[in-house]
Order: structure tokens, then C-alpha cells, then sequence
């Protein structure tokens, strides 16, 4: 699968789970459906936003870095999106908990960026080629 036939199944996949959402925002109530509306109101959030900013990472290094590996850009976009997407729908389930606060959101983003650090020492699958 080429880099177009991979970013055409993302788009494809993104755009039913943001339809899904739609829907799941549109035809749901969360006081008279329960825990079956959240689950999906979540997991059509998790899903959209983490096909969403994977398709934009993508293609901006694409773009930016022609001439890295296909495949390790795909691979650090798809980490990063899955990390902003955990960010972003985990402070707004800790909001809607009334847990949220500046602090919560600093250690997060602090355990985030660990993680990420993590994964760019230990990956030896790419080389910084900037001249």
C-alpha cells in the first residue's frame, strides 16, 4: 500500500467515525441513554480525532521532509496523534468529571511528552537528515 491508497483508507475511515459522532451527538441523549451514549460518544471522538490528526501530520512532514522513510513518518504521525487525541478527549472526560484542572493538564502533558522522548531516542529507524 502507497502513501495515497494509505491516506485515502484514513480519510475514508476518519470520515465515517466523525459521521458517527454526528449522529451519536444529533440522535442521543446522555441523561435518558446512559453509559451506551458516552461509550459512544467517546469512542466516535477517539477514533475521528485520532484519523484527523494523523492525516494532517502526515502530510505536512510529506511535504516537509520528502526525502525520510514513508514509513517512519506514518509511524511517528500515527504515535503523535494517538498521543494529542488521548490528551484532548482525557481532559474532556476529566472535565466533564470535575476533575479537571491546570495541574492535571501539566502532568499530562508532562507524561506525554516523556513518552514521546522515549520513543524518538530509542527509534534507530530514522536518521535526522537536515542539512
Amino acid at each position: 500500500m502507497n502513501l495515497r491508497q494509505y491516506l485515502i483508507v484514513m480519510a475514508i475511515g476518519t470520515a465515517v467515525a466523525v459521521s458517527a459522532w454526528c449522529v451519536v451527538l444529533i440522535a442521543m441523549n446522555p441523561l435518558t441513554s446512559g453509559a451506551i451514549a458516552l461509550l459512544a460518544f467517546y469512542v466516535t471522538l477517539t477514533l475521528g480525532l485520532a484519523g484527523l490528526f494523523t492525516i494532517l501530520g502526515t502530510t505536512v512532514r510529506t511535504y516537509r521532509f520528502p526525502q525520510r522513510d514513508t514509513g517512519a513518518i506514518v509511524n511517528r504521525s500515527l504515535r503523535q496523534a494517538i498521543f494529542l487525541t488521548i490528551l484532548l478527549v482525557g481532559s474532556l472526560y476529566l472535565m466533564t468529571q470535575g476533575l479537571f484542572s491546570t495541574l492535571t493538564l501539566f502532568v499530562a502533558v508532562l507524561a506525554l511528552g516523556f513518552l514521546e522522548f522515549f520513543f524518538l531516542i530509542s527509534s534507530k529507524d530514522e536518521v535526522d537528515s537536515r542539512p
